[in-house]
């Protein structure tokens, strides 16, 4: 998936999210219909679950393979129901004590839903030891991405969901709105705040692009490689990796066999330091590496 794609999807799949949640709460209207407090919370806490799940699903798709996927999704879940419930229920005690605008609390649930983000990162660093640096600084962006996504779609939260002009409609607008906004924000920041990537030039699935956010990242045929390059037998299950260390990114070459071309020199058995624009040859695909300019210390 292109970064593009990916921007569009979160955006995408944050409204889909949302309009589900106006349908199921139409459908717990039909038997019971909640009010005050409660209805806040069922609304806010379905809508953050909702929408972090299909960000996260859409993250996982970039970043992740085989069962990571599903629990990355589980994750964000869970964390947008309960960053949506207190979000929207901190908004809602804060508009009716403080005369704080709503749309307030619907930045509150985006900073939780975009923080959410990273968790599984995290998660996985504790877990195997690794630094959590990149999950903090995935869930960081995510924050920045939240916040103004909430921002935008909360403005006109309230005047959709009281408009007299629209008294069916205002709700279903006024969710899908702040969903798609959340979701294209988060999205937004991810990209344009990341450090590192390496996209697919030519070879299996060309365009394809992919961050680096962990301390290692594995390239070859195996389905649990970072970059899975298929099709192409001339490649190791595991063939590359690239690693970073002290905010730099090494090139490894890690197959028994075959070999890795950088710039169109082979890799040694020590790894290379990799620098913007830099190409890397395995088997039949080209990969680029592009990075973040870094600021100069003085």
């Amino acid at each position: 998936m292109s970064f593009r794609l990916f921007i569009y999807y979160c955006a995408l799949c944050g409204g889909w999210a949302a309009f589900l949640t106006w349908g199921l709460i139409q459908g717990i209207d039909q038997v019971k219909r909640p009010e005050g407090y409660p209805r806040v919370i069922l609304i806010a806490g379905t809508l953050g679950a909702l929408v972090s799940a299909a960000i996260g699903f859409v993250d996982a798709i970039l970043n992740a393979t085989g069962t990571q996927r599903l629990v990355r999704v589980l994750v964000c879940a869970g964390l947008g129901l309960f960053g949506g419930a207190v979000g929207g229920l901190t908004g809602q005690v804060l508009y009716n004590n403080l005369d704080v605008p709503l749309f307030v609390g619907w930045m509150l649930v985006g900073v939780l839903i975009g923080a959410g983000i990273g968790a599984f990162d995290i998660i996985r660093a504790l877990n195997s030891g690794d630094r959590i640096g990149s999950g903090l600084r995935k869930s960081l962006n995510g924050v920045y991405g939240g916040l103004l996504g909430g921002l935008i779609g909360g403005l006109p939260f309230s005047f959709l969901m009281n408009s007299r002009a629209l008294p069916r409609s205002g709700q279903l607008i006024s969710l899908v709105l702040l969903g798609g906004s959340i979701g294209l924000m988060i999205g937004l920041a991810q990209i344009i705040l990341k450090e590192a990537w390496i996209k697919v030039e030519e070879g299996f699935r060309a365009g394809r692009e992919v961050m680096l956010t962990k301390d290692e990242t594995t390239i070859g045929r195996a389905e649990t490689c970072d970059l899975g390059l298929f099709a192409d037998n001339s490649i190791e299950r595991l063939h590359a990796s690239i690693t970073q260390k002290n905010n730099r990114y090494l090139l490894s070459h890690i197959g028994e066999a075959g070999e890795t071309l950088l710039n169109d020199q082979p890799l040694g058995t020590k790894p290379e330091l990799l620098h913007a624009g830099d190409r890397i040859q395995i088997g039949k695909s080209v990969l680029s590496f592009g990075e973040r300019q870094k600021k100069k210390k003085k």
